[in-house]
């Protein structure tokens, strides 16, 4: 997308103010995920916990030229190369530069929408069919009134399929989505109590789902669910369209399942499809991915996509570690961590998928339900009947409701009012050889009960001068040129001198950039409210997921972690993701060699993906060696020499700003 400050006015019909000739590439709302800022667009977006436009100026010292916003800020001629676009409503603006985009798309968008399993219906989908076409997807859960226009304002004329999630909290909410999805492929997983508080029963929030399909040519579904059934029937035009729908029950759906189970963990499906059979091994024998994993099988049979391919992509699915991700926990426990959404059904695949892990006995830690529109002695009657019809050995109840109902439950249940008061009484040792399910609300935080339980507290106190490190980075700036910018080292999280702290007086001191060792550290500061770009220096590929939804920057120092990068990358549909780098001048640690720069250089020209990316090497020099000075200037050589190489293949702008080193200093290290 390239459009003027002046073009993107028009459409969403905005009011600009200031130049209009500035040309926009990307579009942010989030200020933790800027690393670049050429040709970045900002929305300010006001939520009930922050106002985007609170963030403005700090934006415009950093160099963000567009903006749009419900209102001008204040003196505004101190941002005189600026651009703003005022509108009534900038996220109802920001869906309408989405619907723009999106009528500029002529390949075929499928959208999937339901109460639960949309993440994974969508993953699956695109994992599959992007062996054979190139698909974009929206990035994780992006399935709201921000993340569906966030996630189709990424389509690009190179792809030839694109997949996108919708949810719903609100009467009303998916008309508007429909707008800027307008899928031609429509696929329902089910519908469940997760939002009943805010409508009056499942059958209307069944229809207004279905509201997404209106202009879609084949709707894809499961019989089974008779109120998704009944309401495409009962629907003029939805029931004129082409229906594919799917069932284990019914032998007059398009397509009969039978199932029969194999090895343990393993479920095999026979799908009877236009008088011809398919059949396919599922790696999981729980009922929510088993029914997931036909719904994408289905959509694959109703796309006409080889059985080959069909059988070869669902026997290699994976889990989706956003959902009840599996970890390994302190005293030889296994956490299964579920913070993402809470709700009775919900919780109760959570339980299937709890028993059908190994056989060591099981702990349950549940929040309230703060979404359930349900008499609460009904609901967690039905809750506890659930815990004791699965065998549920250790069951804890977190939150009000939880505590009022505690009678319900069975002797030897313990409540909380909060999850900081079961932090207090929390004893470590009395979890050990169990696997425990982490279910809660996002607003009980229960990421805080994870981290305690996956490993064991240390406590260390350190007394750290903050004023000395500031006299420190000041005395380092006052021997360079004023434009230099400066990336500050904080691995080991920031060498035990406390990472959120020394984080945060760096970025007050206006450094441009962080760097640590290992993706763990980097996810730290974010969660501390460090907005700095980070780069990691040693990135795990397992870990590439984790980077990418915390904004992370990797360092890539071969062609192996340069394709596994680019693989996780692109299923997000990552076009212009920032990466440093690392090229081996002469420390021999990481890095590419001089003699495969060509090959490098070669690679991110083909791949396209990155629309900016840093180079840097590692320059060695002893304090007590001065002699040495000639290897340190031959490694210059051979790092600006690969730049060149790299120059010369790529149109990607590189900014030098090579100086001169200090000769007390260890080491330096360049970025381009």
């Amino acid at each position: 997308m390239k459009l003027s400050s002046s073009d993107i006015a028009k459409i969403i019909k905005g009011k600009l103010t200031g130049p209009a000739d500035l040309f926009v590439t990307e579009i942010v709302t989030d200020t933790r995920q800027l690393s670049i800022t050429d040709g970045v667009l900002f929305f300010a977006l006001k939520g009930k916990n922050h106002d985007g436009h609170n963030f403005i100026d700090s934006l415009y010292q950093k160099g963000i030229r567009i903006f749009v916003v419900e209102k001008l800020p204040e003196e505004i001629e101190r941002y005189n190369e600026a651009a703003f676009i005022v509108t009534v409503n900038t996220v109802e603006a920001l869906q309408l530069l989405a619907s723009f985009r999106r009528k500029s798309f002529h390949s075929p968008v499928i959208a999937v929408t339901g109460s639960a399993g949309k993440t994974v219906v969508k993953e699956w989908l695109a994992d599959i069919l992007g062996v054979t076409t190139s698909v974009i997807r929206s990035p994780k859960s992006y399935n709201s009134q921000i993340g569906v226009p966030l996630s189709v304002l990424k389509l690009e004329d190179k792809y030839k399929l694109g997949i996108f999630e919708a949810g719903i909290s609100l009467p009303g909410e998916m008309t508007r989505l429909q707008k800027v999805i307008d899928p031609d492929i429509g696929v329902i997983t089910n519908i469940g109590d997760a939002h009943r508080e805010n409508f009056p029963d499942n059958k209307m929030k069944a229809e207004e789902k279905l509201k997404l399909f209106v202009n879609s040519s084949l709707i894809i579904y499961c019989r089974d669910h008779e109120i998704i059934h009944k309401a495409i029937l009962n629907n003029e035009k939805l029931k004129s369209k082409k229906l594919v729908d799917w069932s284990c029950e019914n032998a007059g759906a398009k397509i009969f399942v039978k199932k029969n189970s194999l090895t343990v963990g393993r479920t095999g499906i026979r799908m009877t499809y236009n008088v011809n059979n398919y059949d396919f091994e599922i790696p999981f024998s729980d009922r929510a991915s088993v029914e997931n994993a036909i719904t994408v099988a289905s959509v694959c049979l109703a796309l006409e996509t080889p059985a080959e391919v069909i059988s070869r992509g669902i026997a290699g699915l994976v889990s989706i570690a956003m959902r009840m991700e599996l970890k390994s926990g302190i005293n030889n426990c296994q956490l299964i961590e579920d913070y993402y959404n809470s709700d009775p059904g919900s919780l109760g695949m959570a339980l299937e998928y709890l028993k059908s892990q190994d056989g060591r006995e099981t702990t349950l830690i549940l929040s309230d339900f703060v979404q359930s529109g349900r008499d609460e002695k009904d609901l967690y009657g039905e809750v506890a009947g659930l815990i004791r019809k699965t065998g549920i050995k250790k069951f804890i109840g977190i939150g009000n409701a939880l505590v009022r109902n505690s009678t319900l439950f069975a002797d030897g249940a313990r409540f909380f009012y909060t999850t900081d008061e079961f932090i207090n009484s929390l004893n470590i040792t009395e979890f050990r050889n169990e696997i425990i399910l982490l279910k809660g609300a996002r607003i009980y935080e229960f990421e805080k009960i994870g981290k305690l339980l996956e490993q064991q507290i240390h406590q260390t106190v350190l007394e750290v001068n903050l004023d000395s490190i500031s006299h420190n980075l000041n005395e380092f700036r006052r021997h360079l040129n004023p434009d230099t910018k400066i990336m500050a080292m904080v691995k080991a999280f920031a060498y035990g001198a406390g990472p959120a702290e020394i984080s945060a007086l760096l970025e007050y001191q206006r450094v441009s950039y962080l760097a640590v060792a290992y993706v763990d550290e980097g996810v730290e500061l974010r969660n501390s409210g460090v907005t700095l770009p980070i780069m990691v220096m040693n990135p795990d590929p397992s870990a590439s997921e984790l980077m990418i939804k915390y904004s992370l920057e990797p360092e890539i120092f071969s062609l192996l972690s340069l394709e596994q990068f680019v693989a996780v990358a692109s299923r997000h549909g990552l076009i212009s993701y920032p990466v440093h780098i690392k090229v081996d001048s002469g420390m021999h640690r990481l890095g590419f060699m001089p003699e495969d720069v060509n090959t490098l250089a070669k690679r991110i020209k083909e791949q396209g993906m990155f629309k900016k990316s840093f180079r840097f090497s590692h320059i060695w020099q002893e304090v007590k060696t001065l002699h040495l000075d000639h290897f340190s200037h031959h490694q210059v050589k051979v790092f600006l020499r690969a730049v060149e190489q790299i120059r010369e293949s790529n149109r990607i702008r590189i900014s030098s700003s090579y100086s001169k080193f200090l000769r007390y200093c260890t080491f330096s290290s360049i970025s381009v």
